[in-house]
């Protein structure tokens, strides 16, 4: 059992994991700021959970200027509003975040 549950936590963290690089990408987050969270993915696709948390904690958290979270995704579709993709970048990288220190 403890196969299926370690499994099932690994294809989250990647479903979470891609969410973000996605949500990222469509809203123009600088290529380059991408690097580690793309490291992350390729070492969580691997089941390489120890590399996973290293480049996880390259991650510069933490809401302050320079950080990786201090962004606000600009609007890139027509039904989106500057509140909406806040909350929605927020909310993805909260996930990301919880999941990847558990």
């Amino acid at each position: 059992m403890p196969d299926k549950v370690q499994y099932l936590q690994v294809h989250w963290k990647v479903k979470v994991t891609k969410a973000l690089i996605k949500f990222c990408e469509d809203h123009k987050y600088p290529s380059d700021g991408l690097t580690y969270l793309r490291d992350c993915l390729a070492a969580l696709e691997q089941a390489d959970l120890k590399s996973a948390v290293e480049f996880y904690r390259k991650v510069p958290l933490g809401r302050t200027m320079g950080c990786f979270d201090d962004w606000s995704p600009p609007v890139v579709l027509p039904r989106e509003t500057p509140e909406y993709v806040l909350v929605v970048f927020q909310a993805l990288l909260n996930e990301w975040d919880r999941v990847m220190k558990n």
